[in-house]
């Protein structure tokens, strides 16, 4: 098991920005990422522990590895080699980096089609919201007259 200096060197020797935590805990992150998310580890301690992100990899590349992701999608690294680190920080910097596109699952695939509304969409919907909001105020105003 590698130190937390040592594990350290190992982030930093990727050009990733350190950023301090809490109680000697770092993250590192990666501004590149073309994600949600630019945080690429996370709660590196000096006991060792800490986390980078698997939920951006593709099925495929977390069987190969066999990578162990918790149900947030991070992966553990407190018993990880030298080897073994490197490995999971350049298949998690391919996966932020937009260079694993099967990353994306299909229900996101579906959510963000379904969110990719035409110009006509868009115009509707202003013109809909503008009848409530004109329906409101005349609503209010009526109120006001009758009182």
């Amino acid at each position: 098991m590698l130190s937390f200096e040592e594990k350290r060197a190992v982030f930093l020797s990727f050009n990733l920005e350190e950023k301090p935590i809490s109680n000697g805990r770092v993250s590192f992150v990666y501004p590149e990422s073309k994600q949600k998310g630019q945080v690429l580890a996370t709660q590196l301690h000096p006991s060792g522990n800490g986390y980078v992100i698997g939920k951006y990899m593709t099925e495929e590349t977390i069987r190969k590895n066999k990578f162990q992701l918790d149900r947030r999608g991070w992966i553990t690294i407190r018993d990880y080699s030298k080897d073994e680190l490197e490995k999971v920080i350049t298949e998690a910097l391919k996966s932020m980096s937009g260079v694993d596109q099967a990353a994306v699952t299909q229900p996101e695939k579906q959510a963000v089609l379904k969110n990719d509304h035409s110009c006509l969409h868009n115009w509707v919907n202003f013109n809909v919201s503008m009848m409530e909001l004109g329906f409101l105020v005349w609503k209010r105003t009526l109120k006001s007259i009758l009182r």
